[in-house]
């Protein structure tokens, strides 16, 4: 009898160690995905600390098997040591051979990082393991105590999984910190030895529409490098400069993002930049910086890193820009903006129009020159990150001309009102890769533009607002209403706020779907839409957003 009690308290603790690993996993996904921020991924679990800290199914099973094995303890069964462990093996098997996880929108990518983390948190995981291995063996001659401790022990370990990833990531933080001062020295290294021009880009929104126009503009008469897609972190600069820049690069161009005081500062030491541009003010990722003084401080501390012979360049159309450039004097500032009224811009546009097909307008400079020019893109303010782009290209010497001649070649940016050709004539404009309250009201005015069928907005809102967040989503609903003919809304609890809006405005509820998931909203536009309509796609939340 030993020898099955031996052989079925390690099998039971073998399936809670596989099912440890297995949400270790999945919580390091999800830590991955917001930097490796553990308070960001402690907010989550509590958010609904029964569908994400803990485990439903599993933790069921096991207090279930631990209830049985006490009922049968107490009824006195003398062979029934073994009764309830072998309950929970076979249904931990059956939960484990039929899990399903959803289809990430980003896939886990097993970095240098992550491997450390995960394997710390399972070495954690089989110490606990061990220990209540090692006290269930003990007591194998006792009735009913090893199957007891061993079933206590797998509540312990497949419950508690994701708080050990957390600890996992605090022991790993001296490591993780020697490895990137290395990573930062290298890259420092490699920027004194090239020497190319480094122009910084900060601001709320805009940054990464800006640092591709930028790229494509300075490219008819230098060698760039650009961070590509978002990289904007740290490391994410990093990896970039010890990785793609090359001798031959005359310029380099650094996205730089930020979700406290500091961080732009952190990135500008880096990269020392000569010309930086600040594309707006406003207020996204408020739910970390708390206040829009904190904010526009930020921003600022590219402006601050830059040298006695820098160029700070401010969109001038944003009061909270136009207040940091009249500040400025250290350095040289250049002002662009729509609003001519304003006095010493380096850049405007007059003449603007906008069309389903893109926009054209017409540069005048300081002195009054002028050029004529178009851009495959949508949405005016687009228009501002054109001339946000072309400052600096004057700066580094274009003419008015040569920049005229260099819009047209600019192309869309993925994921940022990207035009897609949809199934069966459907016309699909991509705004997916995040929004913003000025952002997602310049999407719906593009799609107000369309108007030979049916305009269909799906959204799941906007993040990251802070105490502006029910506000300014219900702003978005609200506008919606006046323009869209039906709308999808993805996540019933998300979107609340983006309702009130809608039924504010008496928008018609049979034209009104409420999704749990783009797969679902997929499903309903197939019974929505027709050739020759146009559905746009504004935002698309990271896993860490999903709903139960």
């Amino acid at each position: 009898m030993q020898t099955a009690a031996i052989a079925t308290i390690i099998l039971s603790l073998l399936v809670a160690f596989v099912w440890s690993v297995v949400r270790c996993r999945r919580s390091l996904h999800l830590l991955q995905l917001d930097s490796y921020s553990n308070a960001r991924l402690l907010k989550w679990l509590w958010f609904s600390p029964l569908d994400r800290l803990l485990d439903f199914r599993l933790g069921l099973s096991l207090l279930g098997a631990l209830g049985l094995h006490i009922l049968l303890w107490q009824l006195g069964f003398a062979n029934g040591q073994l009764v309830a462990p072998v309950c929970w093996i076979i249904l931990g098997s059956l939960l484990f051979v039929k899990r399903s996880a959803p289809d990430a929108k980003k896939p886990f990518v097993p970095t240098g990082r992550a491997k450390r983390i995960l394997g710390v948190a399972i070495l954690i995981c089989a110490a606990i393991g061990v220990a209540f291995l090692v006290s269930a063996l003990g007591a194998v001659a006792s009735p009913y105590k090893p199957g007891g401790v061993i079933l206590a022990g797998g509540l312990l370990l497949t419950q508690l999984a994701s708080l050990v990833v957390l600890v996992s990531n605090v022991l790993l933080i001296p490591v993780q910190t020697s490895i990137n001062n290395g990573y930062i020295r290298s890259a420092k290294k490699k920027l004194n030895e090239i020497q190319p021009v480094v122009i910084g880009v900060a601001g709320s929104y805009g940054k990464t529409s800006t640092k591709y126009f930028i790229e494509t503009l300075l490219a008819e008469r230098f060698l760039v490098l650009k961070t590509p897609k978002s990289f904007n972190t740290l490391m994410g600069l990093c990896r970039v400069i010890n990785d793609e820049l090359k001798p031959e690069h005359q310029v380099f161009i650094a996205e730089m993002g930020a979700y406290r005081r500091g961080d732009v500062k952190e990135l500008a030491e880096l990269v020392s930049p000569r010309i930086g541009i600040i594309t707006s003010i406003g207020p996204e990722h408020f739910e970390r910086f708390k206040s829009m003084e904190n904010i526009k401080a930020t921003n600022y501390e590219l402006v601050e890193s830059l040298p006695e012979t820098g160029v700070a360049v401010f969109n001038n159309d944003i009061d909270d820009c136009r207040e940091l450039a009249d500040r400025t004097s250290a350095v040289k500032v250049l002002r662009y903006g729509l609003n001519a009224s304003h006095p010493g811009l380096r850049l405007t546009a007059e003449g603007i129009s906008m069309s389903s097909k893109g926009l054209s307008f017409v540069l005048v400079d300081g002195e009054g020159n002028r050029a004529e020019t178009r851009a495959g893109l949508l949405g005016r303010h687009n228009v501002l990150n054109i001339l946000g782009a072309a400052c600096i290209a004057l700066e580094m010497g274009m003419s008015l001309q040569e920049i005229a001649r260099a819009i047209p070649r600019i192309k869309q940016v993925p994921h940022r009102l990207q035009l897609v050709p949809g199934a069966a004539g459907v016309t699909v404009i991509d705004d997916s890769y995040n929004s913003n309250p000025i952002g997602a009201l310049e999407a719906l005015n593009v799609l107000r533009e369309f108007d030979a069928g049916k305009r269909v907005l799906v959204t799941p809102g906007m993040v990251e607002l802070g105490v502006l967040e029910s506000e300014e989503n219900e702003k978005l609903g609200a506008a919606a209403a006046k323009i869209c003919d039906y709308v999808l809304l993805v996540g019933a609890r998300q979107t609340q706020p983006i309702l009130r809006g809608l039924e504010r405005e008496q928008f018609p509820r049979e034209r009104l779907r409420v999704v749990k998931d783009l797969a679902e909203a997929t499903s309903e536009l197939q019974k929505i839409v027709r050739a020759g309509d146009v559905v746009l796609f504004e935002n698309d939340l990271p896993d860490l957003y999903a709903e139960a």
